[in-house]
């Protein structure tokens, strides 16, 4: 039998991966949408949950990394040898068949999720240059022109009282 059972149990623990990348690709897509709609409570809700999947995935990897390296002593191979091409050489057909395309789907997942992130951290880059545009607007707004301080005071419009809010937050 060889390393075929290890094999086995490798495709069940890539396809939990499939399964679990597949719900980081839907939280993704959440991301996306609270980070468009600024909804910072679902933006925060979506990110636990991520961190949720992720640990799991975690685990997984460590799963599939002990099955390779089983695989690995059980043929004599260097874990760097171990491609998916080769492991499924070393399998008949149904399981090299399931073998081949769980790593095509996981790659294509990959792919997905690589563009989302992409796609979110611009968003985020965005809303950061937002808000900073805003602050910077609303600091000419209260400071006048750039030779007064950015000051909020009551009486605004009069000289600085020492009593005014700094608009970096001291007082």
């Amino acid at each position: 039998m060889g390393p075929e059972r290890y094999i086995a149990e490798l495709v069940d623990v890539l396809k939990m991966e499939v399964r679990s990348f597949n719900a980081v690709t839907e939280l993704l897509i959440l991301e996306e949408k609270s980070l468009v709609a600024f909804d910072t409570a679902s933006l925060a809700e979506v990110i636990d949950r991520q961190g949720d999947i992720l640990s799991s995935i975690a685990c997984l990897e460590k799963s599939r990394a002990a099955l390779i390296e089983r695989i690995a002593r059980e043929t004599g191979k260097r874990i760097g040898e171990l491609t998916l091409s080769e492991l499924a050489r070393m399998v008949g057909d149904p399981l090299r068949k399931e073998l081949v395309e769980t790593g095509n789907v996981l790659a294509c997942i990959y792919e997905d999720m690589k563009r989302r992130k992409v796609s979110n951290t611009l968003l985020i880059r965005q809303g950061i240059m937002m808000v900073e545009s805003d602050i910077r607007l609303i600091a000419k707004v209260i400071g006048g022109d750039r030779s007064k301080s950015a000051v909020y005071t009551p009486g605004r419009g009069t000289e600085w009282t020492p009593e005014g809010i700094r608009i970096d937050g001291t007082m």
